[in-house]
């Protein structure tokens, strides 16, 4: 009878080898799924991202106790309506194939077992056929992230203007904290020149071009010299060389967060400056 030799230290190094076959595939399983797990995990960031940019609360990765189980969400989406709370179950599959029917039954019944108002089968590559009927029978909805920002971009935009306002408040209590003298050594005030920068000109600019954009809609003018002097003389003064319109959303957000950036950056000097020298 043929002796079995024992697997030598060389054999299992030599290239081209079953056993150097089998590890290298071992390790590029390992890496891929590695990898997979990141990629997963990025878009359910990104997910939820999403719906935080809408003024919602999401928190990933979210263990939830029913009344049968526990289940692991990847993301739940938290609001509320007149009073009332609202829950979201959302379920990211960052996969290369369509979802099939049976993951939309799995998250019906978790929808339904922890009395959640809806799911969100979350998948870029699209769904079965089956998928969709199923889905139009249950309270779970299918999406991709790209369709629901391309249909919420507008909403997505008006949530950040809302955002954006409840700024404006913060620096407007900070901004007038801060002593007469403190607000001119840091250059926040421009004492009888309108066109030096002033910390409260922008604060009554910014806030004026979020509420007419939330109230009106667009355009929406930006003049850190005629809106503060129409909000003085309560009446609307002509617009200067230095007016800006804007006719969307997202160029106007984009332009009023880095205002507010640009005044909390000065706002945070001045404060640590003045608590250093005791003013």
């Amino acid at each position: 009878m043929d002796s079995v030799r024992p697997i030598s230290p060389a054999d299992r190094d030599t290239p081209g080898s079953p056993h150097a076959l089998m590890g290298s595939t071992a390790s590029i399983l390992i890496f891929w799924s590695l990898f997979m797990v990141a990629k997963w995990k990025l878009y359910q960031e990104e997910v939820a991202r999403f719906f935080t940019d809408l003024g919602l609360e999401a928190a990933t990765d979210v263990s939830l106790e029913g009344v049968r189980t526990s289940h692991d969400i990847d993301v739940v989406v938290r609001t509320d309506f007149m009073g009332l709370p609202i829950t979201w179950l959302v379920e990211c599959k960052s996969w290369k194939s369509r979802i099939p029917k049976e993951k939309v039954l799995t998250l019906r019944q978790i929808v339904t077992d922890l009395g959640a108002d809806r799911g969100f089968l979350m998948n870029e590559r699209g769904h079965q056929s089956g998928a969709l009927q199923a889905a139009r029978q249950a309270n779970v909805h299918l999406t991709s992230l790209a369709d629901l920002t391309e249909t919420c971009r507008y909403d997505i935009a008006i949530a950040k203007l809302r955002c954006i306002y409840d700024r404006v408040q913060d620096c407007r209590e900070r901004y007038w904290a801060l002593s007469k003298a403190v607000r001119i050594n840091y250059g926040l005030r421009g004492d009888m020149d309108p066109h030096a920068y002033s910390g409260d000109h922008v604060i009554k600019t910014v806030e004026t071009c979020a509420i007419n954009a939330l109230l009106n809609g667009f355009p929406v003018i930006y003049d850190e010299v005629a809106i503060p002097l129409s909000l003085y003389a309560s009446r609307s003064v002509d617009l200067g060389p230095e007016s800006l319109v804007y006719n969307s959303p997202d160029e106007l957000v984009t332009y009023l967060r880095d205002k507010l950036s640009d005044l909390e950056l000065r706002l945070r000097v001045a404060e640590e400056d003045g608590q250093r020298s005791g003013d």
